[in-house]
């Protein structure tokens, strides 16, 4: 039967503070908290205190490293999913002894439900063998927006096939992604490819060439997807894909840079 108040004087409501509030509350339970100077109401199925006449709206939970089990937490109706694999490494540059940039480990959410690789680490140079050669980016699947990592272009200089004299060449930028930008080039004379942004994904710069060394091939970025969960289970496994390593530098040459780390961002909707 509902409760009907009159009058133009308003009602007390029981008063707390944050510390003191009630230890059983039940649905409902309605009180002034004295701390935080606003009424609040028990909300049971979230098990929380909310300003009285709200309900949660939107809660974040992000993970950047590592692997794992998460929990939906109570109340909530529906998930939105972001998430990118870890980006490839750039390679290296050198007249001998130079290496490839490591490919980025895949992100993953519910096992196989949701799935980013991780981008191809670009190639390396040297005086003799091919350089330049642009990677794959990483595949998505599972996103309702689902989108292939980027290949990186081909920067001024570089050459795909080894053939010629690149003296003092500018490695490749590495590719960026929706999270962040790629690592930076070496510069021309072996310079050192620079690092991706951590938890972006993006793929790592490429080591710079110097007298007839060949520069090295960025990392590609891993591939991103956003998923929307109208349903959620209880929980779901998860693991962020590391960022591909830095290929080795050579003699005479650079190393390539480390690509980005993935992420995983999961926004908890509990109204529609």
């Amino acid at each position: 039967m509902p409760l009907t108040l009159s009058g133009t004087t308003g009602e007390v409501f029981p008063s707390w503070t944050t510390g003191t509030r009630p230890s059983s509350p039940v649905a409902g339970q309605t009180g002034y908290n004295t701390t935080l100077r606003v009424l609040e109401t028990y909300n049971s199925t979230t098990t929380t205190w909310v300003v009285a006449g709200s309900n949660p709206q939107i809660t974040q939970t992000i993970y950047t490293t590592g692997s794992g089990t998460y929990t939906v937490p109570t109340g909530v109706t529906w998930l939105r999913v972001r998430m990118i694999g870890g980006g490839g490494g750039g390679g290296g540059s050198g007249s001998s002894g130079a290496s490839a940039g490591g490919t980025g480990g895949t992100t993953t959410f519910g096992s196989a439900f949701l799935t980013c690789n991780g981008g191809a680490g670009g190639n390396f140079g040297t005086n003799t063998g091919s350089a330049g050669v642009p990677p794959t980016g990483g595949a998505a699947s599972g996103g309702d927006f689902n989108a292939t990592g980027a290949v990186p272009a081909m920067a001024p200089g570089s050459n795909a096939t080894g053939a010629g004299n690149l003296t003092n060449t500018y490695g490749t930028t590495g590719a960026s992604s929706v999270f962040g930008s790629g690592g930076q080039t070496g510069a021309n004379g072996g310079g050192t490819g620079g690092a991706a942004q951590t938890n972006s994904g993006a793929g790592g710069g490429a080591a710079g060439g110097a007298s007839s060394i060949y520069c090295g091939a960025a990392g590609a970025c891993g591939g991103y997807l956003e998923k929307i969960i109208s349903s959620p289970s209880a929980s779901y496994s998860y693991a962020v894909g590391a960022g591909g390593t830095a290929g080795a530098a050579g003699t005479s040459g650079g190393a390539g840079g480390a690509g980005g780390s993935g992420i995983i961002i999961i926004e908890e909707h509990y109204n529609w």
